[in-house]
């Protein structure tokens, strides 16, 4: 019998020593239709009432250029295109992520999706007046896919909610201060 490929042949000869559930498990992933979420995706969504007008919240979240100004775990951005869809690519320690803006409603929402080695983020932020009309509400709401996210899910997760909350603190004091 031949067996060509060094994948094939692994495959073939480990199914003689590893027990037959890993094998069927193993089996399943390689032969699933292409395009099928293998993975769950970690979903954080954070809120906040931030004490400025919504139009200056919405200011500082859209300004991609100026989040190394106000935002500590933005390190850096460079502006790719600008136009109809602006991209942009920036680190957030530690990672360096490619970013798309795929949504503005001026003062409502704003969204973008993020790339990086092994990881695939979209973020979107709602922002709305409080009911008193002396600050604004803004809602995070964050998904990440992709391999970095599952293995580190049980880490990641909280962290991320973390992380996204420093933020907010970051944009409630940037708010606060003068234009």
């Amino acid at each position: 019998m031949v067996i060509p490929g060094v994948r094939n042949r692994l495959g073939a000869e480990s199914s003689r020593f590893l027990p037959r559930e890993w094998m069927t498990r193993v089996s399943a992933r390689l032969l699933r239709p292409a395009g099928t979420a293998t993975r769950p995706p970690i979903v954080v969504r954070n809120e906040a009432v931030i004490r400025a007008s919504a139009e200056r919240v919405w200011d500082l979240l859209t300004d991609v250029e100026r989040w190394p100004s106000w935002w500590r775990a933005c390190r850096w951005v460079r502006l790719e295109s600008k136009g109809a869809a602006p991209s942009f690519r920036w680190k957030a320690h530690p990672v360096e992520l490619r970013s798309t803006v795929v949504a503005t409603d001026r003062p409502r929402s704003f969204a973008f999706v993020a790339d990086a080695r092994g990881v695939h983020a979209e973020r979107a932020f709602t922002v709305r007046p409080t009911p008193d009309g002396q600050g604004a509400i803004v809602v995070s709401h964050e998904t990440q896919v992709g391999p970095l996210p599952w293995l580190g899910r049980l880490y990641l997760a909280p962290r991320l909610r973390a992380v996204n909350q420093a933020m907010f603190d970051d944009l409630a004091r940037a708010a606060a201060q003068p234009s």
